[in-house]
Protein backbone atom coordinates (compact mmCIF):
# COMPACT_ATOMS: atom_id res chain seq x y z
CA UNK A 1 0.00 0.00 0.00
CA UNK A 2 1.68 3.02 -1.15
CA UNK A 3 1.69 6.02 0.93
CA UNK A 4 -1.08 8.04 -1.07
CA UNK A 5 -3.38 5.00 -0.85
CA UNK A 6 -2.73 4.77 3.05
CA UNK A 7 -3.24 8.12 3.48
CA UNK A 8 -6.83 8.34 1.47
CA UNK A 9 -7.62 5.11 3.26
CA UNK A 10 -7.05 6.83 6.39
CA UNK A 11 -8.79 9.83 5.74
CA UNK A 12 -11.55 7.83 3.85
CA UNK A 13 -13.20 7.24 7.28
CA UNK A 14 -13.00 9.73 9.39
CA UNK A 15 -14.98 8.83 12.46
CA UNK A 16 -12.77 5.95 13.29
CA UNK A 17 -9.74 7.92 13.55
CA UNK A 18 -10.65 8.43 17.45
CA UNK A 19 -10.97 4.63 18.19
CA UNK A 20 -7.96 3.80 16.05
CA UNK A 21 -5.54 6.01 18.02
CA UNK A 22 -7.25 4.25 21.31
CA UNK A 23 -6.72 0.62 19.96
CA UNK A 24 -3.32 2.03 18.96
CA UNK A 25 -2.60 3.36 22.73
CA UNK A 26 -3.05 0.08 24.41
CA UNK A 27 -1.24 -1.97 22.28
CA UNK A 28 1.91 0.00 23.13
CA UNK A 29 1.45 -0.37 26.43
CA UNK A 30 1.11 -4.09 25.39
CA UNK A 31 4.01 -3.48 24.09
CA UNK A 32 5.90 -1.70 26.68
CA UNK A 33 5.20 -4.15 29.32
CA UNK A 34 6.11 -6.89 26.88
CA UNK A 35 10.32 -5.32 26.68
CA UNK A 36 10.08 -5.49 30.75
CA UNK A 37 10.13 -9.77 30.57
CA UNK A 38 13.54 -9.94 29.23
CA UNK A 39 15.04 -7.50 31.64
CA UNK A 40 13.53 -9.53 34.74
CA UNK A 41 15.23 -12.75 32.81
CA UNK A 42 18.44 -10.77 32.54
CA UNK A 43 18.33 -9.79 36.77
CA UNK A 44 17.38 -12.90 37.64
CA UNK A 45 20.55 -15.01 35.60
CA UNK A 46 22.79 -12.54 37.05
CA UNK A 47 21.83 -11.90 40.09
CA UNK A 48 20.04 -14.87 41.26
CA UNK A 49 21.61 -17.95 39.40
CA UNK A 50 24.94 -16.71 39.04
CA UNK A 51 25.28 -15.81 42.55
CA UNK A 52 23.08 -18.58 43.79
CA UNK A 53 20.71 -16.44 44.88
CA UNK A 54 17.33 -18.09 44.83
CA UNK A 55 14.95 -15.70 46.61
CA UNK A 56 16.15 -13.12 44.29
CA UNK A 57 15.59 -15.67 41.70
CA UNK A 58 12.05 -16.41 43.25
CA UNK A 59 11.07 -12.68 43.32
CA UNK A 60 12.40 -12.20 39.52
CA UNK A 61 10.23 -15.37 38.57
CA UNK A 62 6.81 -13.88 40.21
CA UNK A 63 7.32 -10.69 38.60
CA UNK A 64 7.40 -12.23 35.65
CA UNK A 65 4.63 -14.28 36.07
CA UNK A 66 2.76 -10.36 36.71
CA UNK A 67 4.38 -9.39 33.71
CA UNK A 68 2.90 -12.73 31.70
CA UNK A 69 -0.91 -12.18 33.13
CA UNK A 70 -0.43 -8.13 32.21
CA UNK A 71 0.30 -8.95 28.78
CA UNK A 72 -2.53 -11.28 28.52
CA UNK A 73 -5.01 -9.22 29.32
CA UNK A 74 -3.87 -6.02 27.59
CA UNK A 75 -2.52 -7.82 24.77
CA UNK A 76 -5.86 -9.47 24.46
CA UNK A 77 -7.95 -6.09 24.57
CA UNK A 78 -5.59 -4.42 21.79
CA UNK A 79 -6.23 -7.33 19.68
CA UNK A 80 -9.88 -6.77 20.25
CA UNK A 81 -10.19 -2.88 19.90
CA UNK A 82 -7.97 -2.97 16.37
CA UNK A 83 -10.11 -5.83 15.20
CA UNK A 84 -13.66 -3.84 16.07
CA UNK A 85 -12.13 -1.08 14.76
CA UNK A 86 -10.51 -2.56 11.53
CA UNK A 87 -14.72 -4.36 11.08
CA UNK A 88 -16.08 -1.13 11.18
CA UNK A 89 -13.75 0.68 9.12
CA UNK A 90 -14.57 -2.21 6.26
CA UNK A 91 -18.50 -1.78 7.37
CA UNK A 92 -18.15 2.36 6.23
CA UNK A 93 -15.72 1.62 3.15
CA UNK A 94 -18.83 -1.03 1.90
CA UNK A 95 -21.29 1.41 2.53
CA UNK A 96 -19.27 4.74 0.89
CA UNK A 97 -18.92 2.40 -2.12
CA UNK A 98 -22.89 1.28 -2.21
CA UNK A 99 -23.87 5.13 -2.03
CA UNK A 100 -21.73 6.40 -4.76
CA UNK A 101 -22.20 3.40 -7.41
CA UNK A 102 -25.73 3.98 -6.53
CA UNK A 103 -25.16 7.72 -7.40
CA UNK A 104 -23.26 7.21 -10.85
CA UNK A 105 -24.71 8.21 -14.26
CA UNK A 106 -26.19 5.11 -16.30
CA UNK A 107 -23.36 5.43 -19.13
CA UNK A 108 -21.04 4.39 -16.36
CA UNK A 109 -22.94 0.72 -15.47
CA UNK A 110 -22.96 0.56 -19.32
CA UNK A 111 -19.29 0.78 -19.91
CA UNK A 112 -17.82 -1.35 -17.47
CA UNK A 113 -19.25 -4.67 -16.62
CA UNK A 114 -21.53 -5.91 -13.75
CA UNK A 115 -18.89 -8.63 -12.57
CA UNK A 116 -16.08 -6.58 -11.67
CA UNK A 117 -18.44 -4.25 -10.30
CA UNK A 118 -19.77 -7.16 -8.29
CA UNK A 119 -15.88 -8.23 -7.35
CA UNK A 120 -15.61 -4.53 -6.05
CA UNK A 121 -18.42 -5.12 -3.68
CA UNK A 122 -17.48 -9.00 -2.78
CA UNK A 123 -13.84 -9.95 -3.35
CA UNK A 124 -12.00 -6.76 -2.98
CA UNK A 125 -14.12 -5.77 0.23
CA UNK A 126 -13.54 -9.64 1.57
CA UNK A 127 -10.06 -9.01 1.23
CA UNK A 128 -10.38 -5.91 3.06
CA UNK A 129 -11.91 -8.19 6.23
CA UNK A 130 -9.29 -10.56 6.07
CA UNK A 131 -7.00 -7.71 6.57
CA UNK A 132 -9.09 -5.85 9.28
CA UNK A 133 -9.83 -9.10 10.86
CA UNK A 134 -5.76 -11.18 10.94
CA UNK A 135 -3.71 -8.60 9.64
CA UNK A 136 -4.44 -5.57 10.69
CA UNK A 137 -3.58 -6.29 14.54
CA UNK A 138 -0.89 -8.31 13.99
CA UNK A 139 0.98 -5.57 11.75
CA UNK A 140 0.14 -2.80 14.10
CA UNK A 141 1.78 -5.15 17.08
CA UNK A 142 4.62 -6.19 15.21
CA UNK A 143 5.56 -2.46 14.27
CA UNK A 144 5.24 -1.63 17.28
CA UNK A 145 7.31 -4.47 18.70
CA UNK A 146 9.92 -3.92 16.22
CA UNK A 147 10.56 -0.16 17.22
CA UNK A 148 10.72 -1.82 21.02
CA UNK A 149 12.95 -4.20 20.30
CA UNK A 150 15.11 -1.54 18.83
CA UNK A 151 15.16 0.85 21.51
CA UNK A 152 16.19 -1.90 24.34
CA UNK A 153 18.75 -3.85 22.16
CA UNK A 154 20.61 -0.02 22.20
CA UNK A 155 19.81 -0.24 25.97
CA UNK A 156 21.42 -3.12 26.72
CA UNK A 157 24.49 -2.57 24.41
CA UNK A 158 25.18 0.07 21.93
CA UNK A 159 27.98 -1.78 20.40
CA UNK A 160 26.64 -4.97 19.92
CA UNK A 161 23.71 -3.29 18.62
CA UNK A 162 25.02 -1.67 15.67
CA UNK A 163 26.83 -4.60 15.34
CA UNK A 164 23.88 -7.18 14.81
CA UNK A 165 21.89 -4.37 12.59
CA UNK A 166 25.39 -4.33 10.55
CA UNK A 167 22.93 -6.64 7.81
CA UNK A 168 19.91 -4.76 7.67
CA UNK A 169 20.63 -2.80 4.51
CA UNK A 170 21.26 -5.83 2.46
CA UNK A 171 17.09 -6.56 4.08
CA UNK A 172 16.14 -3.28 3.08
CA UNK A 173 17.65 -3.67 -0.23
CA UNK A 174 15.76 -7.58 -0.55
CA UNK A 175 12.71 -5.67 0.61
CA UNK A 176 12.68 -2.97 -1.68
CA UNK A 177 12.74 -5.74 -4.29
CA UNK A 178 10.40 -7.67 -2.91
CA UNK A 179 7.74 -4.89 -2.74
CA UNK A 180 8.26 -3.93 -6.35
CA UNK A 181 7.35 -7.16 -7.67
CA UNK A 182 4.62 -8.15 -5.13
CA UNK A 183 2.93 -4.45 -5.54
CA UNK A 184 2.45 -5.77 -9.43
CA UNK A 185 1.60 -8.94 -8.41
CA UNK A 186 -1.16 -7.95 -6.19
CA UNK A 187 -2.63 -5.67 -8.38
CA UNK A 188 -2.79 -7.97 -11.03
CA UNK A 189 -4.66 -11.00 -8.51
CA UNK A 190 -7.32 -8.64 -7.93
CA UNK A 191 -7.70 -7.40 -11.76
CA UNK A 192 -7.89 -10.87 -12.83
CA UNK A 193 -10.40 -11.65 -10.45
CA UNK A 194 -12.59 -9.26 -11.50
CA UNK A 195 -12.72 -10.86 -15.01
CA UNK A 196 -12.95 -14.32 -13.73
CA UNK A 197 -16.06 -13.08 -11.03
CA UNK A 198 -17.22 -10.89 -14.42
CA UNK A 199 -16.64 -14.18 -16.96
CA UNK A 200 -18.70 -16.46 -14.81
CA UNK A 201 -21.43 -13.60 -13.48
CA UNK A 202 -21.75 -13.75 -17.88
CA UNK A 203 -21.92 -17.58 -18.39
CA UNK A 204 -24.51 -17.70 -15.58
CA UNK A 205 -26.47 -15.38 -16.83
CA UNK A 206 -26.42 -16.19 -20.34
CA UNK A 207 -26.69 -20.35 -19.62
CA UNK A 208 -29.84 -20.24 -21.52
CA UNK A 209 -28.49 -19.35 -24.57
CA UNK A 210 -25.27 -21.49 -24.15
CA UNK A 211 -27.08 -24.34 -23.66
CA UNK A 212 -29.59 -23.56 -26.50
CA UNK A 213 -26.96 -22.91 -28.94
CA UNK A 214 -24.58 -25.97 -27.10
CA UNK A 215 -21.76 -23.42 -26.63
CA UNK A 216 -20.84 -24.91 -23.46
CA UNK A 217 -16.94 -25.97 -24.67
CA UNK A 218 -16.17 -22.15 -26.36
CA UNK A 219 -17.56 -20.67 -23.00
CA UNK A 220 -15.73 -23.02 -20.76
CA UNK A 221 -12.73 -22.23 -22.94
CA UNK A 222 -13.04 -18.40 -22.52
CA UNK A 223 -13.59 -18.93 -19.00
CA UNK A 224 -10.14 -20.73 -18.90
CA UNK A 225 -8.41 -18.15 -20.62
CA UNK A 226 -9.22 -15.94 -17.90
CA UNK A 227 -9.00 -18.37 -14.86
CA UNK A 228 -5.05 -19.31 -16.11
CA UNK A 229 -4.53 -15.16 -16.42
CA UNK A 230 -5.23 -15.14 -12.63
CA UNK A 231 -3.51 -18.80 -11.87
CA UNK A 232 -0.50 -16.67 -13.24
CA UNK A 233 -0.98 -13.73 -11.19
CA UNK A 234 -1.13 -15.76 -8.16
CA UNK A 235 1.72 -18.11 -9.20
CA UNK A 236 3.72 -14.62 -9.84
CA UNK A 237 2.60 -13.28 -5.86
CA UNK A 238 3.90 -17.23 -4.61
CA UNK A 239 7.29 -16.83 -6.51
CA UNK A 240 7.74 -13.54 -4.72
CA UNK A 241 7.41 -14.91 -1.33
CA UNK A 242 9.48 -18.00 -1.91
CA UNK A 243 12.27 -15.18 -2.58
CA UNK A 244 11.81 -13.15 0.41
CA UNK A 245 10.97 -15.41 3.60
CA UNK A 246 14.09 -17.32 3.70
CA UNK A 247 16.12 -14.89 2.77
CA UNK A 248 14.80 -13.08 5.77
CA UNK A 249 15.37 -16.48 8.00
CA UNK A 250 18.86 -15.87 6.81
CA UNK A 251 19.30 -12.52 7.75
CA UNK A 252 18.14 -13.24 11.28
CA UNK A 253 20.27 -16.40 12.17
CA UNK A 254 23.37 -14.24 10.53
CA UNK A 255 22.22 -11.46 12.83
CA UNK A 256 22.15 -13.10 16.12
CA UNK A 257 25.56 -15.45 15.31
CA UNK A 258 27.46 -12.19 14.93
CA UNK A 259 25.91 -11.19 18.52
CA UNK A 260 26.81 -14.23 20.32
CA UNK A 261 31.03 -14.35 18.47
CA UNK A 262 31.29 -10.86 19.76
CA UNK A 263 29.45 -11.15 23.36
CA UNK A 264 31.41 -14.00 23.99
CA UNK A 265 34.33 -12.04 24.20
CA UNK A 266 32.89 -9.37 26.05
CA UNK A 267 31.62 -11.67 28.82
CA UNK A 268 35.25 -13.25 28.48
CA UNK A 269 36.65 -9.56 29.05
CA UNK A 270 33.90 -8.71 31.80
CA UNK A 271 32.61 -5.82 29.73
CA UNK A 272 28.97 -7.61 29.28
CA UNK A 273 27.21 -10.28 31.53
CA UNK A 274 25.85 -13.34 30.62
CA UNK A 275 22.06 -12.01 31.80
CA UNK A 276 22.63 -8.75 29.52
CA UNK A 277 23.49 -10.99 26.42
CA UNK A 278 20.39 -13.39 27.02
CA UNK A 279 18.26 -10.46 27.24
CA UNK A 280 19.58 -8.87 23.82
CA UNK A 281 19.11 -12.61 22.41
CA UNK A 282 15.15 -12.24 23.63
CA UNK A 283 15.14 -8.77 21.78
CA UNK A 284 17.07 -9.68 18.72
CA UNK A 285 14.18 -12.39 18.73
CA UNK A 286 11.15 -9.27 19.00
CA UNK A 287 12.76 -7.86 16.43
CA UNK A 288 13.16 -10.71 14.06
CA UNK A 289 10.05 -12.21 14.82
CA UNK A 290 8.00 -9.53 13.66
CA UNK A 291 9.44 -9.06 10.51
CA UNK A 292 8.39 -12.65 9.67
CA UNK A 293 4.78 -12.07 10.66
CA UNK A 294 4.79 -8.78 8.61
CA UNK A 295 6.24 -10.81 5.73
CA UNK A 296 3.62 -13.78 6.54
CA UNK A 297 0.58 -11.03 6.35
CA UNK A 298 2.17 -8.92 3.56
CA UNK A 299 -0.03 -10.63 0.82
CA UNK A 300 -3.14 -9.52 2.99
CA UNK A 301 -1.20 -5.73 3.44
CA UNK A 302 -0.45 -5.78 -0.51
CA UNK A 303 -4.07 -7.49 -1.27
CA UNK A 304 -6.07 -4.75 0.43
CA UNK A 305 -3.91 -1.93 -0.75
CA UNK A 306 -4.70 -3.24 -3.86
CA UNK A 307 -8.21 -3.66 -3.32
CA UNK A 308 -8.51 0.23 -1.43
CA UNK A 309 -7.05 1.18 -4.94
CA UNK A 310 -9.73 0.08 -6.77
CA UNK A 311 -12.10 1.42 -4.45
CA UNK A 312 -10.66 4.67 -4.96
CA UNK A 313 -11.25 4.18 -8.85
CA UNK A 314 -14.79 3.81 -8.72
CA UNK A 315 -14.73 6.70 -5.75
CA UNK A 316 -12.68 8.92 -8.14
CA UNK A 317 -15.43 8.49 -10.63
CA UNK A 318 -17.79 11.78 -10.34
CA UNK A 319 -21.34 11.79 -11.26
CA UNK A 320 -21.87 14.35 -13.59
CA UNK A 321 -25.65 14.08 -13.76
CA UNK A 322 -25.63 14.14 -9.71
CA UNK A 323 -23.85 17.19 -9.68
CA UNK A 324 -25.24 19.19 -12.00
CA UNK A 325 -28.23 21.27 -12.18
CA UNK A 326 -29.54 23.77 -9.56
CA UNK A 327 -33.21 24.28 -10.26
CA UNK A 328 -36.32 22.84 -8.91
CA UNK A 329 -38.87 23.65 -12.17
CA UNK A 330 -42.02 25.57 -11.51
CA UNK A 331 -44.58 22.35 -12.44
CA UNK A 332 -47.53 24.97 -13.22
CA UNK A 333 -45.81 25.38 -16.77
CA UNK A 334 -48.35 23.47 -19.23
CA UNK A 335 -45.10 23.03 -21.18
CA UNK A 336 -43.73 20.02 -19.81
CA UNK A 337 -41.27 18.81 -21.86
CA UNK A 338 -39.90 20.11 -25.02
CA UNK A 339 -37.13 19.31 -27.25
CA UNK A 340 -35.22 21.89 -29.07
CA UNK A 341 -32.98 20.75 -31.84
CA UNK A 342 -31.31 18.21 -30.40
CA UNK A 343 -28.22 15.84 -31.30
CA UNK A 344 -27.25 12.74 -29.17
CA UNK A 345 -24.40 10.27 -29.32
CA UNK A 346 -23.34 7.66 -27.01
CA UNK A 347 -19.81 7.62 -28.74
CA UNK A 348 -19.13 9.01 -32.88
CA UNK A 349 -21.54 8.33 -34.65
CA UNK A 350 -24.87 10.07 -33.84
CA UNK A 351 -28.35 8.79 -32.94
CA UNK A 352 -29.94 11.93 -32.58
CA UNK A 353 -30.45 14.93 -34.97
CA UNK A 354 -32.21 18.11 -34.68
CA UNK A 355 -34.74 16.78 -32.67
CA UNK A 356 -37.47 19.00 -31.60
CA UNK A 357 -41.36 18.58 -30.29
CA UNK A 358 -42.77 19.54 -27.18
CA UNK A 359 -45.09 17.40 -25.03
CA UNK A 360 -48.20 19.51 -22.82
CA UNK A 361 -49.24 18.58 -19.19
CA UNK A 362 -51.49 15.37 -19.23
CA UNK A 363 -50.87 14.46 -22.55
CA UNK A 364 -49.77 10.72 -23.68
CA UNK A 365 -47.28 10.72 -26.45
CA UNK A 366 -46.36 7.52 -28.21
CA UNK A 367 -42.68 7.02 -29.72
CA UNK A 368 -42.84 4.69 -32.79
CA UNK A 369 -39.97 3.63 -35.44
CA UNK A 370 -37.84 0.70 -36.37
CA UNK A 371 -35.16 -0.57 -34.16
CA UNK A 372 -32.50 2.08 -33.82
CA UNK A 373 -34.15 4.82 -34.64
CA UNK A 374 -33.59 6.50 -31.63
CA UNK A 375 -36.36 6.11 -29.70
CA UNK A 376 -35.32 4.49 -26.57
CA UNK A 377 -32.39 7.39 -26.55
CA UNK A 378 -35.23 9.76 -26.21
CA UNK A 379 -36.55 7.95 -23.26
CA UNK A 380 -33.27 8.09 -21.72
CA UNK A 381 -32.89 12.07 -22.18
CA UNK A 382 -36.48 12.11 -20.33
CA UNK A 383 -35.32 10.68 -17.82
CA UNK A 384 -32.19 12.91 -17.56
CA UNK A 385 -30.06 9.36 -17.92
CA UNK A 386 -28.26 11.65 -20.05
CA UNK A 387 -27.21 15.41 -21.13
CA UNK A 388 -28.02 16.02 -25.02
CA UNK A 389 -24.52 17.08 -26.65
CA UNK A 390 -26.22 19.86 -28.56
CA UNK A 391 -29.58 21.93 -28.42
CA UNK A 392 -31.77 21.94 -25.17
CA UNK A 393 -34.13 19.15 -23.30
CA UNK A 394 -36.01 21.69 -21.30
CA UNK A 395 -38.68 20.31 -17.98
CA UNK A 396 -41.37 22.60 -17.42
CA UNK A 397 -38.98 25.26 -19.16
CA UNK A 398 -35.83 24.87 -17.36
CA UNK A 399 -33.35 23.09 -19.28
CA UNK A 400 -32.73 19.59 -18.20
CA UNK A 401 -28.59 20.38 -17.30
CA UNK A 402 -29.98 23.17 -14.94
CA UNK A 403 -32.13 20.47 -13.23
CA UNK A 404 -31.17 18.63 -10.01
CA UNK A 405 -31.06 15.01 -10.55
CA UNK A 406 -33.44 14.70 -7.48
CA UNK A 407 -35.94 16.49 -8.88
CA UNK A 408 -35.81 14.03 -12.23
CA UNK A 409 -36.51 10.88 -9.46
CA UNK A 410 -38.71 12.31 -7.85
CA UNK A 411 -41.23 13.17 -10.33
CA UNK A 412 -40.64 10.49 -13.49
CA UNK A 413 -41.20 7.17 -13.64
CA UNK A 414 -39.59 4.37 -15.70
CA UNK A 415 -40.58 1.22 -17.08
CA UNK A 416 -38.06 -0.55 -18.78
CA UNK A 417 -38.80 -3.21 -21.70
CA UNK A 418 -36.61 -5.85 -19.47
CA UNK A 419 -38.38 -6.08 -15.86
CA UNK A 420 -36.60 -5.87 -13.05
CA UNK A 421 -38.25 -6.60 -9.66
CA UNK A 422 -36.57 -7.21 -6.09
CA UNK A 423 -35.88 -9.77 -3.65
CA UNK A 424 -39.27 -9.77 -1.27
CA UNK A 425 -42.68 -9.47 -1.86
CA UNK A 426 -44.81 -8.97 -4.76
CA UNK A 427 -46.26 -6.16 -2.07
CA UNK A 428 -42.79 -4.53 -1.38
CA UNK A 429 -42.22 -4.47 -4.87
CA UNK A 430 -45.46 -2.10 -6.06
CA UNK A 431 -44.89 -0.38 -3.11
CA UNK A 432 -41.08 0.31 -3.81
CA UNK A 433 -40.75 4.48 -4.77
CA UNK A 434 -44.51 5.35 -2.61
CA UNK A 435 -43.80 3.33 0.50
CA UNK A 436 -45.34 5.28 3.22
CA UNK A 437 -48.36 7.25 1.25
CA UNK A 438 -50.23 4.47 -0.46
CA UNK A 439 -53.21 1.67 0.45
CA UNK A 440 -52.15 -0.62 -1.86
CA UNK A 441 -55.13 -2.95 -1.50
CA UNK A 442 -57.72 0.49 -2.06
CA UNK A 443 -55.75 1.53 -5.20
CA UNK A 444 -55.65 -1.73 -6.87
CA UNK A 445 -59.11 -2.16 -5.87
CA UNK A 446 -60.30 1.13 -7.30
CA UNK A 447 -58.15 0.65 -10.76
CA UNK A 448 -59.77 -3.15 -10.98
CA UNK A 449 -56.63 -5.59 -10.31
CA UNK A 450 -56.70 -6.50 -7.12
CA UNK A 451 -57.98 -9.91 -7.83
CA UNK A 452 -55.60 -10.50 -10.38
CA UNK A 453 -53.36 -11.36 -8.02
CA UNK A 454 -55.52 -14.12 -6.46
CA UNK A 455 -53.29 -16.33 -8.81
CA UNK A 456 -50.80 -16.35 -6.48
CA UNK A 457 -50.99 -18.68 -2.81
CA UNK A 458 -50.06 -15.79 -0.67
CA UNK A 459 -51.36 -12.91 -2.93
CA UNK A 460 -49.31 -9.91 -2.38
CA UNK A 461 -47.17 -11.31 0.23
CA UNK A 462 -46.12 -14.08 -2.21
CA UNK A 463 -42.51 -14.26 -1.94
CA UNK A 464 -39.95 -12.67 -5.47
CA UNK A 465 -36.93 -14.73 -6.39
CA UNK A 466 -34.35 -12.84 -7.31
CA UNK A 467 -34.83 -10.85 -10.45
CA UNK A 468 -38.40 -12.12 -10.09
CA UNK A 469 -36.84 -15.42 -11.40
CA UNK A 470 -40.28 -17.74 -9.83
CA UNK A 471 -43.05 -15.64 -11.86
CA UNK A 472 -43.25 -15.19 -15.57
CA UNK A 473 -42.09 -12.56 -17.68
CA UNK A 474 -45.51 -11.27 -18.26
CA UNK A 475 -46.14 -11.26 -14.69
CA UNK A 476 -42.73 -9.71 -13.77
CA UNK A 477 -44.09 -6.81 -16.71
CA UNK A 478 -47.50 -6.68 -15.14
CA UNK A 479 -46.00 -5.97 -11.64
CA UNK A 480 -43.33 -3.45 -13.12
CA UNK A 481 -45.56 -1.94 -15.12
CA UNK A 482 -48.03 -1.17 -11.94
CA UNK A 483 -45.21 -0.10 -9.85
CA UNK A 484 -44.44 2.81 -12.40
CA UNK A 485 -48.10 3.81 -12.19
CA UNK A 486 -48.94 3.78 -8.58
CA UNK A 487 -45.41 5.74 -7.74
CA UNK A 488 -48.02 8.99 -9.08
CA UNK A 489 -44.96 10.82 -10.92
CA UNK A 490 -46.34 13.64 -12.35
CA UNK A 491 -44.44 12.32 -16.06
CA UNK A 492 -44.10 8.06 -16.66
CA UNK A 493 -41.76 6.73 -19.18
CA UNK A 494 -43.07 3.40 -20.90
CA UNK A 495 -39.76 1.83 -23.03
CA UNK A 496 -41.69 -1.20 -24.86
CA UNK A 497 -43.28 -1.82 -21.22
CA UNK A 498 -46.08 -4.14 -22.73
CA UNK A 499 -43.63 -6.18 -24.87
CA UNK A 500 -43.79 -9.28 -22.66
CA UNK A 501 -47.54 -9.27 -22.21
CA UNK A 502 -50.12 -10.82 -24.41
CA UNK A 503 -52.74 -8.34 -26.17
CA UNK A 504 -55.91 -9.27 -23.81
CA UNK A 505 -53.57 -7.97 -20.53
CA UNK A 506 -52.17 -4.98 -21.97
CA UNK A 507 -55.14 -3.95 -23.07
CA UNK A 508 -56.42 -4.63 -19.57
CA UNK A 509 -53.80 -3.12 -17.88
CA UNK A 510 -54.18 -0.05 -19.83
CA UNK A 511 -57.97 -0.15 -19.45
CA UNK A 512 -57.22 0.04 -15.86
CA UNK A 513 -54.63 2.52 -15.23
CA UNK A 514 -56.48 5.05 -17.56
CA UNK A 515 -58.04 7.01 -14.61
CA UNK A 516 -54.26 6.95 -12.43
CA UNK A 517 -52.38 7.99 -15.85
CA UNK A 518 -54.87 11.19 -15.99
CA UNK A 519 -53.10 13.39 -14.10
CA UNK A 520 -49.91 11.94 -15.73
CA UNK A 521 -47.75 13.12 -18.79
CA UNK A 522 -46.93 9.85 -20.08
CA UNK A 523 -44.38 8.59 -23.45
CA UNK A 524 -45.07 5.51 -24.49
CA UNK A 525 -42.55 3.49 -26.72
CA UNK A 526 -43.89 0.37 -28.64
CA UNK A 527 -43.74 -1.96 -31.53
CA UNK A 528 -46.81 -2.95 -31.24
CA UNK A 529 -49.23 -0.22 -32.93
CA UNK A 530 -51.90 -1.46 -30.92
CA UNK A 531 -50.84 0.02 -27.65
CA UNK A 532 -50.60 3.56 -28.78
CA UNK A 533 -53.56 4.02 -31.56
CA UNK A 534 -55.16 6.28 -28.54
CA UNK A 535 -52.55 8.34 -28.08
CA UNK A 536 -52.96 12.50 -28.46
CA UNK A 537 -49.69 12.36 -30.56
CA UNK A 538 -47.81 9.90 -32.11
CA UNK A 539 -44.06 10.46 -32.98
CA UNK A 540 -42.52 8.49 -35.67
CA UNK A 541 -38.73 8.00 -35.62
CA UNK A 542 -36.61 7.37 -38.52
CA UNK A 543 -33.02 6.67 -38.61
CA UNK A 544 -32.25 9.24 -35.35
CA UNK A 545 -34.72 11.75 -36.90
CA UNK A 546 -38.38 13.27 -36.20
CA UNK A 547 -40.10 12.60 -39.45
CA UNK A 548 -43.87 12.72 -38.27
CA UNK A 549 -45.68 13.96 -35.13
CA UNK A 550 -49.65 13.75 -34.97
CA UNK A 551 -52.22 11.63 -34.31
CA UNK A 552 -53.03 8.17 -35.95
CA UNK A 553 -55.40 9.35 -38.55
CA UNK A 554 -53.82 12.34 -39.82
CA UNK A 555 -50.30 9.93 -39.73
CA UNK A 556 -52.25 7.56 -41.39
CA UNK A 557 -52.86 9.60 -43.70
CA UNK A 558 -49.98 11.96 -44.73
CA UNK A 559 -46.76 9.83 -43.25
CA UNK A 560 -45.12 7.08 -45.61
CA UNK A 561 -43.35 5.72 -42.86
CA UNK A 562 -45.94 5.60 -40.57
CA UNK A 563 -48.63 3.83 -43.10
CA UNK A 564 -45.24 1.56 -43.75
CA UNK A 565 -44.85 0.99 -39.73
CA UNK A 566 -48.97 0.38 -39.49
CA UNK A 567 -48.68 -2.13 -42.77
CA UNK A 568 -46.25 -4.49 -41.19
CA UNK A 569 -48.06 -4.40 -38.13
CA UNK A 570 -51.43 -5.54 -39.89
CA UNK A 571 -49.62 -8.27 -41.71
CA UNK A 572 -48.55 -10.05 -38.46
CA UNK A 573 -51.98 -9.45 -36.73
Amino acid sequence: MNDNTFFRSYKLVPEVKRPFLYSSLIAMVATLIRMVGPQLISRGIDNGVLKADYNYLLEQSFYYFITLIALYFVASKALLSIGLVGELYVKRVREKLFRHLSSLDINYFEKNKTGVLVARMTSDMQSLNEFAREGASSIITALLTIFGATIAVFLVDVRLAFLSFLILPLLGIATKIFRNYADKAYWSVREWIGQVLSSLQEGISGVRIIQAYSDETSQLDNFKKVNNEHFKANMQSAKNIAFYFPFLEITRVTSIAIVIWFAAQRINQGTLSVGELVALLFYLNYFFDPLIMLSFNYDLLRSAGSSMKKVFSILDEEPVLSNTGITTPDMENNNVIEFNKVNFSYGRERVLHDVSFSINKGETIAIVGETGAGKSTIAKLILRFYLPNEGDVNFYGEPSKDVTQKWARKNIAYVPQESFLFRGSIKNNLIYSNPEGIDLEKELLEIGVLDWFERYENGLDQEVGERGANISAGERQFIALLRAVLAKREIIVFDEATANLDIESENSILDATDTLLAYQTSIIIAHRLETIINAEKIMVMHNGKLVGFDNHENLLRNNEIYQDLFSAWKLVN
